[in-house]
């Protein structure tokens, strides 16, 4: 069957529908499976700019480098997260890359020798004044673009529905 796997997650709910396919149910049966967690921070944060002609190069830059360590650490907690709730996560490869999203997965998927990439679900988008904030980074996936470049089979998890 599979034997590596690419599990793409963002800490929004979709991503841990991912997560729990994953952990609680293929690797659970898959043992041997081995795991790469990737978090993609799109390469598009670095042209993010505020008032840049009042700033000085060195402003700039020091933004930016606080910005990075923010992510950083962001990503470092939602992988704890994984870890505690799922233990066979203690396993798994740890990664995070900046780069775009399509062409990151592909690009790791096909550097790990991985033979299956699993997302989350797709996730509608929040109207723009709507004033919850969702945890998670906000990038989204061009479907056709990825699929253009897949080096293997792409799983989607399904949604599950809330119970009402």
């Amino acid at each position: 069957m599979f034997t590596s796997l690419l599990l793409c997650t963002h800490g929004t709910a979709g991503a841990a529908q991912a997560e729990r396919l994953v952990f609680a149910d293929l690797c659970a049966k898959n043992p041997d499976l081995r795991v790469t967690v990737l978090t993609i921070i799109d390469k598009d944060w670095q042209s993010m700019t505020g008032d840049d002609w009042l700033n000085s190069s060195k402003t700039h830059t020091t933004f930016l480098d606080h910005v990075e360590q923010q992510m950083k650490e962001e990503n470092e907690e939602d992988w704890q997260r994984i870890k505690k709730t799922y233990p066979l996560a203690a396993e798994a490869t740890f990664a995070g890359v900046v780069g775009s999203i399509e062409e990151t997965i592909a690009g790791e998927a096909k550097k790990r020798k991985c033979d299956l990439i699993v997302i989350g679900p797709y996730r509608e988008s929040r109207r723009l004044f709507n004033l919850k904030m969702e945890k998670g980074l906000r990038s989204r996936i061009d479907a056709i673009k990825l699929h253009e470049i897949l080096p293997c089979p792409l799983l989607i998890a399904p949604k599950v529905t809330p119970v009402a």
